[in-house]
């Protein structure tokens, strides 16, 4: 900004030194032209200087006047961009990111526009994601406090069966463990969003981890009867351990999740000399063309059908810890083909 001010200063101080340049030059031609057309040879010196006198006073204050029109043109045409601006900062200040400077010029003022605009469009991208985020977060919590509410009310009906007892005593249970599960969720990814690099750094074996992820999940691949093939290297990695779990934990959940009864889930896990590469792969149910630019947004959910065993944050959570360990995840996917992700984590030549 000061390096803008610093232009619009030196622009308006040459505009002065044109025009006060052309105010003297112009007066001098105007006088000199009509001396020289009201003079008469009869005159003597005192007449004809006291004639050329009147004639350059006149006409320079005639040209400093014109002058003076021109610069405030001049200035205001200058300063004029710099109000709108002004004035858009003020809206933007009270919370309209909507608002737009117009300014073609490729001058400084012009860079100033479009960097303005550019700003407004990510203030307003933000303010879109921040009231997207807010109901979403709204979304998620009213279900199962509603749900909650609904069978805690239902239990004080005292001519229920011991069923019907048990069967809404689990379902508050289970709600309740879907809003501490989302609780947590929702503070991880806050605490991620402002993290730059990995917390506690330690060598680990991460095809162990890997393996005593699977030991934790046992319980849900094996109430689907899945297959597992798994092909690890024995890899060393140097790195946050309880931040990269995350990452197999939500990837090898999914895959289970969204795998059909008695199918398959691959993993392998390879060490090269500058990275390592993981690979988790489902014959599941896949994700749409129309959902795979998504799904590593917060709360969104492809397959509406699992919404209830989920919160839709675990992906964008997986991605956020690779961006933090400076890596790369992908994936491919396909409906009814199934869907594969690849993990790309880089590694310190040894």
């Amino acid at each position: 900004m000061g390096k803008i001010s610093k232009s619009i200063r030196a622009k308006g101080t040459l505009i002065a030194i044109g025009i006060l340049f052309f105010s003297c030059f112009v007066s001098t031609a105007i006088t000199t032209i009509l001396f020289l057309v009201s003079y008469d040879k009869n005159m003597n010196i005192r007449e004809a200087h006291g004639i050329f006198s009147s004639l350059m006073f006149l006409s320079f204050f005639l040209c400093v006047a014109l002058g003076s029109i021109l610069l405030y043109t001049a200035m205001r045409k200058i300063t004029e961009p710099i109000i709108r601006i002004s004035d858009a900062a003020k809206a933007v200040s009270k919370g309209d990111f909507s608002i737009k400077v117009i300014q073609q010029s490729d001058d400084e003022i012009g860079t100033l526009a479009k960097n303005f605009n550019l700003m407004t469009e990510e203030l307003n991208n933000m303010e879109y994601l921040r009231k997207d985020f807010i109901s979403s977060v709204s979304h998620e919590f009213k279900t199962p406090i509603a749900s909650i509410k609904g069978f805690a009310e239902l239990l004080q009906n005292k001519n229920l069966s011991d069923e019907e007892f048990r069967t809404y005593t689990n379902i508050i249970i289970e709600e309740t463990k879907r809003l501490s599960h989302l609780s947590s969720n929702m503070m991880r990814l806050s605490k991620l969003d402002n993290q730059r690099i990995p917390e506690s750094v330690k060598i680990f074996s991460l095809d162990e981890q890997i393996r005593k992820t699977l030991v934790l999940l046992e319980e849900k691949w094996t109430s689907k009867n899945l297959t597992l093939e798994i092909d690890l290297d024995q890899i060393s990695y140097t790195g946050d351990e309880a931040l990269i779990q995350h990452i197999w934990l939500n990837l090898i959940e999914n895959a289970i999740k969204f795998s059909k009864e008695e199918g398959q889930i691959f993993i392998n896990a390879k060490k090269f000399t500058n990275h390592i590469y993981v690979e988790i792969k489902d014959e599941g149910i896949g994700i749409s063309n129309q959902d795979q630019a998504r799904i590593f947004e917060k709360f969104f959910q492809a397959d509406l059908s699992h919404s209830k065993e989920g919160s839709g944050l675990g992906l964008a959570i997986v991605k956020k810890i690779v961006e933090i360990c400076r890596g790369e995840i992908q994936f491919v996917s396909g409906l009814g083909r199934g869907t594969t992700f690849k993990v790309h984590l880089p590694v310190e030549n040894e």
